[in-house]
């Protein structure tokens, strides 16, 4: 039977998969495990590393996956959201799908709609949909291992259908409360609940009742735990260029990723690769060449040297905070913020945490329809030197023709998104 779809070629695939429900309000998972029934059960065909997170998901995820490429597996990769592309949200061995493919994905999803309209259910949501086409991707690539990002939370998730050989949780701090809870206990428990019976885990959590709740929830389902930022590091330098540290017997670990945050980051991963050895052959120089070249777009990330212009995805308090710690240490005589988020963060404490940093204070706005209005940031922020620039074009000609020593685009991937291309193209001019 030939199908109608409303969807023919990649670009109206993208359009109509960006126009489906973004939410429906979830108390099971019953519906995301029957679409997966009606599929054949992909997500059961292949292993998994499942990562959650409030903030580092998508290093953690770059850094396993460097490493276990490195060791010379085949590696999924479900991320989200993009930087530069929606197939940037399924890669293997760290290439994204071609169009292709998303649209004969999207297309065998969709296949299922007529069964899920039968049985009186909604159809997926947006990200419901695009994890269903994950994993008929993984289960069809003969992969080795995918490593899997929740999107938010963790306990209803739509992710959280998967049996990981490992569950992370990077670390826990304050982000989607109106979904996940208004205590950092709340969220915890919500994102422990990627944790399965019997398995393994590796949380990043370094406070003490933190750690204690986290240890009596593996406890009760007997998963064996493990807390490595609880372990002595050895920093050795940090800069713009990365950082070398000591972690437990590993001596000299470099990595390219900026920030003493992704140090965490990686030490989390490493791990994490500790516990793959039950399954897989990883030698220890895999674990430090994947270390040393990993790449995460978007991340404190280098866009032109001349002048210095960093772009870096932070939204929510503990990423700004991060940010801003690392930007207090570089030794330059000028720095300069150009800052835009999103509608729903907490806008006044990410302006009042970045203002001290920084001797002059751009606030804009990026096109998405979720951004907040440049002239209330404006309003919110108490710097001498703000400046209020709406439009992006001009501001990145302002930063190239009035140059200062370190130049930083923070406060949301959507704003690094749409202005890293125009500062990449700017650069090479």
């Amino acid at each position: 039977m030939t199908r109608n779809y409303p969807f023919n070629d990649y670009q109206s695939c993208i359009t109509w998969i960006e126009s489906q429900k973004r939410f429906n309000k979830k108390v099971s998972l019953d519906h995301m495990y029957h679409f997966c029934e009606l599929l054949g059960n992909p997500q059961n065909k292949f292993k998994t590393i499942h990562v959650t997170g409030t903030n580092g998901k998508g290093s953690v995820v770059s850094y396993l996956r460097s490493i276990l490429c490195h060791s010379g597996l085949n590696v999924g990769t479900f991320t989200s959201p993009y930087i530069t592309k929606f197939n940037e949200r399924i890669s293997l061995n760290g290439n994204m799908i071609s169009d292709e493919e998303v649209v004969s994905l999207a297309k065998s999803v969709y296949d299922i709609y007529p069964s899920i309209n039968l049985e009186c259910y909604n159809y997926p949501t947006f990200f419901e949909f695009v994890t269903l086409m994950s994993f008929m991707y993984f289960s069809k690539s003969n992969i080795d291992i995918a490593v899997i990002e929740v999107g938010i939370g963790g306990l209803l998730d739509s992710t959280n259908v998967i049996n990981p050989l490992v569950s992370v949780v990077t670390n826990v701090s304050y982000d989607h409360m109106n979904v996940l809870g208004d205590t950092l206990e709340e969220i915890l428990i919500n994102k422990m609940g990627i944790i399965k019976p019997y398995g393994y885990s590796v949380l990043g959590l370094k406070d003490n009742n933190l750690v204690d709740l986290a240890k009596s929830r593996c406890l009760e389902i007997k998963n064996t735990c493990f807390f490595p930022l609880l372990e002595k590091t050895n920093i050795i330098s940090t800069d713009i260029t990365g950082s070398t540290f000591d972690f437990e017997n590993y001596k000299n670990i470099k990595i390219s990723l900026n920030g003493f945050h992704q140090i965490e980051n990686a030490i989390v991963a490493l791990k994490t690769i500790q516990t793959l050895r039950e399954w897989f052959d990883i030698k220890d120089e895999d674990i430090y060449e994947g270390l040393l070249n990993t790449k995460w777009l978007g991340r404190f990330e280098t866009l032109s040297k001349e002048p210095l212009i960093i772009v870096d995805g932070a939204h929510n308090i503990d990423g700004i905070t991060r940010v801003a710690e690392f930007v207090k240490t570089l030794k330059y005589n000028n720095k300069r913020c150009i800052f835009a988020c999103s509608d729903d963060k907490e806008k006044e404490k990410m302006i009042k945490y970045l203002e001290p940093f920084f001797d002059e204070f751009i606030i804009t706005a990026f096109t998405y329809k979720r951004h907040s209005d440049a002239s209330l940031l404006y309003e919110l922020s108490d710097h001498k030197n703000k400046i209020l620039m709406d439009n992006i074009d001009e501001i990145i000609d302002y930063v190239f023709n009035n140059p200062f020593e370190l130049n930083v685009f923070i406060g949301s991937l959507y704003f690094v998104s749409e202005v890293r291309p125009k500062i990449l193209i700017k650069s090479q001019s």
